[in-house]
């Protein structure tokens, strides 16, 4: 509500009340009047002014007349009563303070013209009077008027004149204050009513309803705080909506490309159908470029969250997907031309709103293009999303072809592998075939010349590929024959008693003393078996461990050889041995002397444990060892104790104390020191409890102390 409008309102109830005591008074005043008729005998006045005074009342209330002119007739006829007391008063001095008293009754209006029709009256009226008398035609009924002159008369109007403009004044005085009174209430009221908006606008928006409106029409300053707060609330809920929308898309995508990345017709399926769901897209499709024929070529398309078998290649720099991928920029179409692209469904078929075209590049190579179309438009982070999904999709896209290359590359070697033997086989039989007959070989000669050049060549190929390692390599048949052979394996034995192995010779043979040992691991394998281990290497007297693996080399089901592959761990060997060595020296250490030693970490696991303390424990039949939880071998009546001491020491302070301890039969007195146990970054990582017995210290104190007790004595 306006404050105009409040005012208005307010003065309306001054007014009302206005009238409900005046009304009273009148009602007052015309008893007033008969009570008169009854004293002084003027009936005729009395009543008839009386009377009159209440029908004119009620007749204008009847008819209708509005509130100011009823103020205005309540003025007249208080007016009008004053002159009706005066006469039934005979003139008396005391009648004309009634004038005075109406002037004071009308304050209730709080409206100083009010009170002119009264004050008009009074002076027209007590102008005539003193008139008349002054001129000595007073009328009978005015016998008791006193005698006045001119300027009694002139004091008289003054005083009327006097007293109705002050409570003219005082009326609007009275108003200003009641307009004052007003406008603090309504102002209370109105920050009544934008507290409680306020608390209806905050309680909305703590439930996280950031779109409610703000509940009234005007907005205080702890409102615009509320409006500015939901403003940056929407702001950063929709950032997280957006942060959450790539997080959990980028997720979900990746875990498909992580699953299917082995078969790229079942990764442009599931990835497509997954980014028109996530997307709210209505079609979708995922174009891979072909690099021998520069071209894209359609690999997966959905519609409706269902697959659209279609066949479409389009080259580099045609149309839009063309143009995306030769630009390496991603392109949105808003305004989509007619025959670009329909949607078609069960409805019918309709324009999309929006088409996003986004390379998939990794390291700026591009290897395809995602197109989706929706009937809604794609905004700018959903473009980025896309663009960020695209180098996803586009780094499983090169390595699922590098991996199949891989493949491909191993197949190939293997099929060459395979040919090579078979071609030694071939090329025996055919060597046999010229032993027998020297004319068959001087015809196949140089058929044979061809195929050997071209086993060379095979065979350079395989060295090449067993020499890019830093392992020893070695693949014998069942008969021990050397068959292959890498270059590692030559310079590690170049110079020692191996040096004369090779391919085509006994790998029996050079071994020696260590010959019937190495015979058995390789008939464990020619029998199926797996092996490996680490030995000691003395090769060129080296001192070095070599881990070995030695598998069967298998055609289908059948054994034809086994393969031997050694790598030098020397490094990690020693390593442990460092391990091995620290670890007997700590526990010799915490063993040397009688003092019980245990160390823990930060969640009262034992790191390490004397074995002193280790036999004190098993008097009462604990085991104590590394892994187990301190706390859960405490007596209960010592948990807390001692639990609040570990706890200190991991707050980084050292403890000292002495206390006894029940041990089986006996009882031990101990010095105990709990203290922290720092890493080179100076960060607690656990604690150390060392105690001394000092039992037999104590026993001799006591016993010192009886003696002595006994001399004094």
């Amino acid at each position: 509500m306006h404050n105009q409008d409040f005012l208005f309102s307010f003065y309306s109830n001054v007014y009302e009340q206005g009238n409900q005591i005046t009304k009273k008074f009148l009602l007052g005043f015309a008893a007033l009047g008969v009570l008169l008729c009854v004293v002084h005998g003027t009936w005729l006045i009395g009543l008839v002014g009386s009377a009159s005074m209440v029908v004119l009342y009620y007749g204008a209330s009847s008819l209708g007349l509005t509130k100011a002119l009823m103020r205005y007739l309540i003025s007249f006829l208080f007016g009008n009563f004053s002159l009706q007391v005066i006469l039934q008063l005979h003139g008396s001095y005391t009648a004309f303070f009634m004038y005075f008293v109406c002037f004071t009754l009308l304050l209730f209006f709080e409206n100083w013209k009010v009170i002119i029709p009264v004050t008009l009256h009074a002076i027209i009226s007590t102008g005539i009077i003193f008139y008349q008398s002054t001129t000595g035609s007073t009328p009978e009924l005015l016998s008791q008027l006193p005698s006045l002159t001119g300027v009694d008369m002139f004091i008289h109007l003054l005083l009327i004149i006097g007293f109705s403009g002050l409570c003219m004044y005082w009326a609007v005085l009275q108003r200003g204050q009641t307009k004052a009174s007003a406008l603090s209430q309504w102002s209370s009221q109105e920050q009544l009513k934008a507290t409680d908006a306020n608390m209806k606008f905050a309680d909305q928006l703590s439930k996280g309803n950031l779109q409610t409106e703000y509940p009234a029409a005007s907005v205080d300053a702890l409102g615009d705080s509320l409006l500015s707060m939901r403003t940056s609330l929407i702001a950063s809920k929709e950032r997280e909506d957006k942060e959450r929308f790539h997080t959990t898309g980028l997720a979900e995508v990746g875990e498909l490309l992580r699953k299917h990345s082995n078969n790229l017709t079942e990764l442009g399926d599931q990835v497509i159908e997954k980014l028109v769901k996530y997307m709210k897209a209505n079609q979708g499709s995922l174009f891979v470029l072909n690099e021998q024929e520069q071209t894209l070529n359609l690999l997966a398309s959905r519609a409706w969250e269902r697959k659209k078998f279609l066949n479409k290649n389009v080259s580099l720099g045609e149309g839009l997907l063309g143009q995306a991928a030769l630009e390496k920029e991603s392109i949105l179409i808003t305004d989509v031309p007619e025959d670009y692209i329909n949607i078609t469904s069960g409805l019918g078929k309709a324009l999309p709103r929006s088409v996003a075209i986004v390379p998939l590049m990794s390291e700026e190579i591009v290897v395809g293009v995602l197109e989706l179309a929706s009937f809604h438009e794609f905004t700018s982070h959903e473009i980025n999303f896309l663009e960020k999904v695209g180098e996803s999709i586009a780094s499983t896209i090169i390595t699922a072809r590098n991996n199949q290359r891989t493949r491909e590359l191993l197949d190939s070697s293997k099929e060459q592998q395979e040919q090579l033997q078979a071609q030694e086989e071939e090329m025996r039989q055919n060597m046999e075939e010229m032993q027998a007959t020297q004319e068959g070989m001087a015809r196949g000669q140089n058929e044979i010349t061809a195929k050997t050049r071209e086993l060379e060549m095979r065979q350079s190929s395989m060295d090449a590929l067993i020499n890019s390692t830093d392992d020893s390599i070695l693949l014998m048949d069942r008969n021990y024959k050397v068959i292959l052979m890498n270059q590692v394996l030559r310079n590690r034995y170049k110079g020692t008693q191996y040096e004369s192995l090779d391919v085509g010779s006994d790998s029996l043979a050079a071994l020696g003393a260590v010959r019937d040992e190495w015979k058995g691991y390789y008939d464990r394998a020619l029998t199926g078996e797996t092996l490996n281990f680490t030995i000691k290497s003395s090769v060129k007297g080296e001192d070095s461990y070599r881990e070995y693996f030695i598998n069967p080399v298998k055609t289908g089901k059948e054994i034809y050889g086994l393969s031997v592959f050694s790598r030098d761990v020397s490094k990690h060997h020693r390593a442990i041995d460092e391990m091995m060595k620290k670890s007997a020296l700590l526990e010799s250490l915490i063993n040397h002397e009688s003092d019980s030693y245990f160390a823990m970490d930060t969640n009262y696991k034992i790191l390490v444990v004397n074995d002193v303390l280790k036999n004190r424990f098993l008097a009462n039949k604990i085991e104590l060892k590394p892994g187990v939880n301190i706390l859960e071998n405490l007596p209960k009546e010592a948990l807390d104790l001692w639990r609040g001491r570990y706890d200190k020491a991991l707050a980084g302070e050292r403890l000292q104390f002495k206390e006894e301890r029940k041990v089986a039969d006996k009882t031990l007195y101990l010095d105990v020191i709990v203290e922290p146990i720092y890493n080179a970054e100076k960060k607690i990582i656990g604690c150390s409890v060392s105690s001394r017995d000092i039992t037999e210290f104590r026993n001799m104190q006591n016993e010192l102390v009886r003696l002595k007790g006994q001399t004094h004595t």
